[in-house]
């Protein structure tokens, strides 16, 4: 029997947060709490079912081809992560619950007219 494979798409509710983003960490809390609050709402919406285990893949999707560190985005990946634990996806986000977490570039995705550009593309994997 296969592993079960889920996707969600997270369009960029705020700022990306960078690793290199040298900023007071209470003038960031309110950028993670929407990354954060995003993947619980998207989570809720797309109906994912709870979790004992699961591998997660992250494709940053920006709306242009520049050269980035994939790695450096890792902040938001993490906001996104612990909103995934705050719907119910897995019960934690410790390695017991959470096998790895694959971050890297995905297509670019249009830019709109409003809001901050980009979004998140989540591969979602069930470990046995």
């Amino acid at each position: 029997m296969s592993a079960r494979v889920w996707t969600l798409d997270i369009p960029a509710p705020a700022p990306w947060l960078n690793a290199n983003g040298r900023r007071d960490r209470r003038r960031l809390a309110p950028v993670v709490r929407l990354w954060r609050e995003a993947a619980t709402v998207h989570a809720r919406s797309a109906q994912l079912p709870m979790l004992g285990r699961a591998r997660i893949v992250a494709e940053l999707r920006f709306p242009d081809r520049r050269r980035r560190d994939d790695h450096n985005y890792f902040p938001t990946v993490k906001a996104i992560v612990d909103g995934l634990v705050d719907y119910g996806l897995l019960a934690d986000d410790s390695r017991e619950y959470l096998v790895g977490t694959e971050i890297r570039s995905g297509e670019p995705v249009k830019r709109l007219p409003y809001g901050p550009a980009g979004a998140v593309h989540l591969i979602i994997s069930e470990v046995a």
